[in-house]
């Protein structure tokens, strides 16, 4: 009888470090670590669930460790527990293959869309232009011109669920006073190291507190 294993087929490692103000870290309080690492393994699995474009059978997880004082090691995971047999193999690389582009697309909405939030909530004035990309859409900013950004992160802004995952997610701004938050992604890979910031500002402040985003409220997309 054949027994399925419990096997990583998907990773992608990321660094989180908080700092405040004057650029020095800042450990996060135990209630942050919980509610924040919970909203966004949720981000998570919804982001890899669109990308896949179905029901995925791979549990989708995220496991992290506090390094030192303010600097978060994180690590998206998915995992298959349906292998069950070295006969199928070759399936089952091809299977991974396909979780780790996945994943790794997931990981992009989850960490675009919290730069959007912060970059929204700083602006005066944002608004939704669709994009000549199939998949992506178009953000206008007073402050930063035009983002291009997946469509998956339009959808979020716009839905109250995923709104307040991403208010947990980034509770660190309120619960522990932080001023920066600085998302490094593929810090193994040499060459692909790349690096987001997210600062800040008292419309983020309005925002976590359960404003909505006041620059975008009204916006809805335009053609171009």
């Amino acid at each position: 009888m054949q027994t399925a294993l419990a096997t990583t087929v998907a990773r992608v490692p990321i660094v989180v470090r908080c700092l405040d103000h004057r650029g020095r870290p800042v450990s996060l309080s135990a209630h942050t670590l919980g509610r924040g690492s919970s909203a966004l393994q949720d981000l998570l699995r919804r982001a890899y669930t669109t990308v896949r474009g179905d029901a995925p059978t791979e549990t989708v997880t995220v496991a992290f460790l506090e390094e030192c004082e303010g600097k978060l090691l994180l690590e998206y995971l998915v995992v298959d527990r349906t292998r069950t047999s070295r006969w199928r193999k070759g399936r089952d690389r091809l299977r991974a293959e396909g979780s780790q582009t996945a994943l790794m697309a997931a990981t992009i909405v989850v960490t675009v869309a919290v730069e959007a939030v912060g970059a929204v909530a700083a602006a005066c004035s944002a608004r939704w232009t669709e994009s000549d990309s199939p998949g992506f859409v178009d953000l206008v900013l007073d402050t930063a011109g035009t983002v291009r950004l997946p469509g998956a992160v339009r959808d979020w802004l716009q839905d109250d669920a995923a709104l307040d995952l991403l208010r947990m997610t980034m509770s660190m701004f309120l619960d522990d006073d932080v001023d920066q938050l600085v998302i490094g992604k593929d810090p193994e890979l040499p060459g692909r190291y790349q690096e987001t910031v997210v600062t800040r500002s008292p419309g983020l402040v309005d925002f976590l507190g359960g404003a909505p985003l006041a620059s975008l409220v009204g916006a809805g997309p335009e053609q171009p």
